[in-house]
């Protein structure tokens, strides 16, 4: 599966913004692995609709 537009714009906003420490694709699953400075939201996914989520959503589910 290859990464979508809304990924892409994301992932350039977090640049521009110098937000994203870190980034990793799985391309299996489709989303991005995100990385941030932000003590809220240090470790995320990022999915192929362009929302963000905390990772701890996945471990708990």
């Amino acid at each position: 599966m290859e990464p979508t537009e809304a990924q892409y714009l994301i992932l350039n906003a977090l640049e521009t913004l110098e937000l994203l420490q870190r980034r990793v694709y799985d391309p299996e699953q489709g989303f991005w692995i995100i990385e941030t400075p932000n003590s809220v939201l240090p470790i995320a996914f990022l999915l192929p609709n362009g929302e963000i989520v905390p990772i701890t959503w996945f471990l708990e589910s």
